[in-house]
């Protein structure tokens, strides 16, 4: 366990649930994984699953029956089940925005060609068709060119996901349109982007659910007056389509009306990949690629819809989080995904995780007693074997980790996936068994090192073992194996939320500083700057001063 634990504070649980989770995690620190496999042959398939693409085992983690019960019943008492099913009616659990939040219901689409929401089937059906024009060459560039390069300009879940499955996807043969990302306000961003696209064949996709991104609106600015500067014209319009809940700001920025995709206003940005912010997926990868990564999302629903909570591996994962924050005192969580094309999803996840569980009140404006969210972090495999990994291993904190992997690579060279693999799951392995000094030591002596020596050293290269992880395997990346990844990470998301009692559906904490950057704009540019204190009133004297030099 972590030095610190906020168990002892006051807790929605009960008393009771909370005193046994601490005992649990007490005992649980001194049962080693390893000896829970020695004790149970069956332990392995018993805490698996398959779930539609993909396979997950999650017994590598310090669970048994009674602790898997405990947490079950912790899940009943804070309606878990009740919530995922309020949640797939329709109601409107983002209390805080008065919005729904039925995210099933857009992956619905991809396999009965209808969800029942007139909305989401008009988004879906001017989606298709748009795409089908813009492959075909019916709507083309000011000079009648057929598109060749999409820029997507967005930021935060108007980026994170598009960019996630294009990258992804990408591994198997050339997108349709080769696809580019702008999102940070910083001029590099745009200006290496527009660097190398070629004017006359770029399409840029403007994404904006309300169209008043600072960051987005000035990048499509940009872009625009560099189109026309490029084209000579002032008549650029075909080069822009627009995905937003706001279409009319959208009409109003010079959006073509018939070039809008409107989103309901219910879908949040970090969960909006499954709406008509997955067009630059659609138009990259095509738009049967996208109706599969959809469908890979619904599989998942059906999973969790229909599997009892003690064997629902979605909803086991999320209780996991909870258990570990709350009983262990656990707030970092490490995913490792050991599929390049999988680069993206630490970035993607720490969005989906930190800024929906990022929370210190509860869904009724209580303050909580109690942890919730953690920070989410990681990269690839194997780089970060040689970067930190170390501290995975020998660090004095226990960190959870997700290992991710692929049975079959697009790419096969010799025997390089099979060392990939090997790798993976050596790593969960090595973290949970570990290799104790004594052991070190026989073997060092054995090899001829003197005892005193070998003694010494084995301290050193002692690994304690019994640290938590997760795998999860495809047989490929496909659309569908994607989409069922992604929801698996939302379900979980959602099971740990309902029971710390949050709204993981809105995201107000980012909100104060975009209105003071905009008041600090003013006071950038030689206005008279408000009250502010030594510190920024220093840094903007600072950075006036290098403008004038």
């Amino acid at each position: 366990m972590s030095s610190t634990s906020d168990c002892g504070t006051t807790s929605p649980y009960g008393i009771n649930t909370r005193s046994t989770l601490l005992t649990l995690a007490q005992r649980s620190v001194s049962t080693p994984l390893s000896q829970r496999f020695q004790d149970d042959p069956t332990r392995a398939e018993r805490y698996s699953a398959d779930i539609g693409p993909l396979f997950v085992d999650y017994s590598k983690h310090h669970i048994d029956s009674n602790i898997l019960d405990t947490l079950c019943t912790l899940a009943r008492n804070r309606g878990v089940a009740p919530q995922l099913a309020a949640l797939r009616a329709g109601a409107h659990l983002n209390n805080t925005e008065n919005r729904a939040t039925n995210y099933p219901s857009l992956r619905l689409w991809a396999s009965k060609q209808q969800s029942g929401d007139s909305t989401i089937d008009s988004m879906y059906s001017n989606m298709a068709a748009l795409v089908n024009d813009i492959h075909d060459g019916k709507l083309r560039g000011q000079t009648d060119k057929v598109f060749t390069d999409l820029v997507n300009i967005g930021i935060g879940g108007s980026d994170f996901g598009p960019r996630l499955i294009c990258d992804a996807l990408s591994n198997q043969g050339e997108p349709l349109l080769k696809t580019h990302f702008a999102a940070n306000i910083d001029p590099s961003v745009i200006s290496e982007i527009l660097a190398t696209v070629p004017a006359e064949t770029t399409l840029f996709i403007v994404a904006s659910k309300s169209f008043g991104t600072q960051e987005t609106r000035s990048n499509a600015t940009t872009a625009r007056r560099w189109l026309c500067s490029e084209l000579k014209c002032d008549d650029v319009d075909q080069h822009f389509v627009a995905v937003t809940s706001k279409p009319e700001s959208a009409k109003t920025f010079g959006i073509r009306e018939d070039l809008i995709i409107s989103v309901p206003e219910w879908v949040g940005g970090r969960f909006s990949v499954w709406s008509g912010f997955g067009l630059a997926v659609a138009l990259s990868a095509g738009m049967e690629n996208f109706r599969a990564f959809l469908h890979g999302g619904y599989e998942v629903d059906q999973y969790v819809e229909h599997s009892p909570l003690e064997s629902n591996a979605p909803i086991i994962l999320g209780l996991l989080d909870v258990w570990y924050r709350n009983a262990w005192g656990i707030s970092s969580q490490a995913v490792l995904p050991y599929e390049h094309r999988l680069k993206l999803l630490p970035i993607y996840l720490q969005q989906l995780f930190m800024e929906s569980a990022g929370k210190s009140v509860s869904s009724t404006g209580e303050i909580l007693q109690h942890g919730t969210g953690g920070v989410i972090w990681g990269t690839e495999g194997t780089n970060g074997q040689h970067s930190f990994h170390q501290l995975l291993h020998q660090g004095s904190d226990t960190i959870p980790c997700d290992f991710i992997a692929c049975l079959h690579t697009y790419n096969p060279i010799g025997e390089q996936h099979q060392n990939l693999i090997a790798n993976c799951f050596s790593q969960s392995l090595v973290l949970m068994q570990g290799q104790s000094a004594p052991e070190i030591e026989r073997a060092l002596i054995s090899n001829g090192m003197a005892t005193a020596d070998a003694k010494r050293l084995a301290q050193h290269k002692a690994i304690l073992g019994n640290r938590p992880s997760t795998t999860i395997l495809m047989d490929q990346l496909t659309p569908k194996a994607l989409g069922a990844l992604i929801a698996l990470y939302e379900y979980r998301l959602f099971a740990a939320s309902f029971v710390w009692g949050i709204n993981p559906f809105d995201q107000w904490g980012v909100e104060l500083g975009k209105q003071i950057s905009q008041t600090l704009m003013g006071a950038l540019s030689g206005n008279e700057a408000p009250e502010l204190d030594s510190s920024t009133a220093q840094l903007i004297a600072r950075y006036k001063q290098a403008q004038q030099a």
